[in-house]
């Protein structure tokens, strides 16, 4: 039995997914990104940070009993945010969300998803369909441009 749920996030969630995200920031992308990169990414998901996002962008949870294991989210057609409790992975939490995200995207009326990938989610987000459109050099770490068409889903 499955005892995780998603539920959209709340502004009061905004500091569980901070912390979940820095997190597992330093815990699972250590490996492919400089320090002063993960630095910068966490940063970037600051309490303050991640409640603007949460402002322009559909946001969600997954939620083992009151502990944040992931979050996801949407702008426009593009995937964004996707992190799991480095505890947690390995438990398809991941891929329930973004299955949720990618249903939630159809019924706002897209057929396709972009997102751009870190190094250490590229060979996950190929697995649930993502095809890699191209590298992203970027300063504050380096991704890969991915797109799924949704318009196949059941």
């Amino acid at each position: 039995m499955n005892k995780h749920y998603i539920r959209p996030a709340a502004p009061s969630d905004g500091q569980m997914i901070s912390t979940l995200i820095i997190h597992t920031v330093c815990e699972t992308n250590a490996s492919d990104y400089s320090p002063k990169v993960i630095e910068q990414i966490c940063t970037n998901f600051s309490l303050e940070n991640v409640l603007r996002k949460m402002q322009i962008r559909d946001v969600f949870v997954c939620l083992d009993e009151d502990h944040c294991a992931g979050t996801i989210s949407l702008e426009g057609n593009k995937l964004h945010s996707l992190f799991v409790d480095p505890n947690l992975q390995r438990q398809n939490i991941g891929k329930q969300l973004v299955i949720y995200l990618e249903n939630h995207a159809l019924t706002r009326g897209q057929t396709e998803l972009y997102l751009s990938s870190s190094i250490t989610a590229v060979p996950f987000y190929e697995r649930l369909g993502y095809l890699l459109i191209k590298f992203e050099e970027r300063r504050n770490g380096s991704t890969y441009l991915m797109k799924k068409q949704l318009s196949n889903l059941a």
